[in-house]
């Protein structure tokens, strides 16, 4: 069974980690082969050992035409964006330079699996054209919107970009519904629910199918000498937030560190992992350890297992991969009451779920926590992560649901 794997990146975002966590995950298969697909140059050697291809943009003479005189489909992309200043995280078109149905390897394959793929799929020709059936894994709600990935971006600039998001979804709707055979996976219910109001994707089946680890990866953890190595170990307790970049709105961060300085208290170590830009700053009376960049998993759960907490204060999320690697290192999570975490965060037992969103509400979630209102059970927690998160289980489900498209 030959299944390819497209995502926009293989390394870059939560996203990208995920999928290619599953494809390394199904290359180990004996009846499995399984390749993946990106857009960014990465290192040769790792690219060659984990099946991973780069494609280019279109080299039909129209295209190289085009990007020769910079009139391709992303300048002018380019150029709508640069209309008004930017208000969003991230904005992305149903229209791109790549033809990735034209590939060799996708037209070999026998099962499709699309992931975050925004700035990568050209919509009107790549639903049109392939033959096999899609698999898609959906890890924000781009695909069946316009050109916003999350709601708060799109209702903050209805004024700027209403008319060209509504066209832009429009497209979607069009050329995905010219496919009969996909498959939708959800991450989470809560993804689930909105993708199934949408016209673009709800006429299709669906499964439920959480992101997964490979708990070799994730031996249990030495909490004492994970304090030890982050010199940590000093009896206060040691509150974490881990991202790509901490000033990210869409994350929290930028509200997690303002109430941090307005905590009346400095009896806890803080713990950052991640770029800090000279935007963010932290109280000097509070001892801070930060790193800017860890690419070590066993580096990375080391912080994981010295922390008492991880703090995830995003606004809107599906099912952030933070939440799976510290569950796995029995670390309770914070998080406001939204997205996939608020299907698996139980207040008092794996965590503490805010119900309200603000600085406010973080405060005192904050000083419950430092003040011992809740007692955590590593132990417990990390079993729930190996019960709900396994990539083996989730291989599983994926190979089952391969086998059922292509035996009808």
């Amino acid at each position: 069974m030959k299944i390819v794997h497209i995502s926009s990146s293989a390394t870059g975002g939560g996203a990208a980690i995920a999928a290619l966590r599953l494809h390394q995950s199904l290359i180990k298969h004996p009846d499995i082969q399984s390749d993946f697909i990106q857009r960014f140059h990465i290192d040769d050697d790792f690219a060659k050992a984990n099946n991973i291809q780069t494609a280019n943009t279109s080299s039909d003479i129209i295209t190289r035409i085009r990007k020769k005189f910079n009139k391709h489909t992303e300048h002018y992309h380019w150029v709508k964006l640069n209309k008004y200043p930017k208000n969003y995280e991230i904005a992305t078109f149903a229209t791109t330079s790549y033809r990735l149905e034209d590939l060799p390897i996708v037209k070999e394959a026998d099962i499709i699996h699309l992931h975050w793929v925004a700035e990568f799929l050209n919509y009107p020709t790549f639903f049109k054209n392939i033959k096999q059936p899609i698999v898609w894994t959906l890890h924000d709600i781009n695909p069946f919107k316009g050109m916003f990935h999350f709601e708060s971006d799109r209702l903050k600039n209805i004024k700027e970009f209403g008319a060209l998001d509504e066209k832009i979804k429009e497209i979607k709707i069009k050329a995905i519904n010219q496919k009969d055979d996909i498959h939708v996976v959800y991450l989470s219910d809560w993804m689930k629910k909105q993708s199934l109001a949408s016209p673009a994707l709800q006429r299709y089946p669906y499964s439920i199918i959480p992101n997964g680890l490979d708990f070799l990866l994730y031996p249990s953890p030495n909490i004492e000498e994970g304090r030890r190595k982050l010199d940590v170990n000093n009896g206060l307790k040691n509150i974490l937030v881990v991202g790509a970049t901490l000033d990210n709105i869409q994350k929290g961060f930028p509200m997690f560190f303002e109430a941090v300085n307005k905590l009346d208290r400095n009896d806890f170590n803080l713990i950052t992992v991640g770029h800090m830009s000279d935007r963010i700053q932290v109280k000097e009376n509070i001892n801070h350890i930060h790193i800017e960049n860890i690419s070590d998993v066993s580096e990375l759960n080391t912080y994981y297992a010295a922390a008492d907490i991880t703090v995830i204060p995003s606004k809107e999320d599906n099912l952030p991969n933070t939440m799976l690697e510290s569950f796995a290192n029995g670390t309770p999570i914070m998080s406001f009451s939204n997205g996939g975490m608020a299907e698996h965060i139980n207040t008092g037992n794996n965590g503490i779920l805010i119900n309200e969103i603000g600085i406010e509400p973080l405060v005192q979630s904050l000083n419950d926590f430092l003040n011992n209102k809740y007692t955590f059970d590593s132990e417990k927690i990390r079993d729930y992560a190996i019960n709900h998160f396994s990539d083996t289980k989730q291989t599983e489900k994926y190979i089952q649901l391969y086998k059922e498209l292509l035996s009808k």
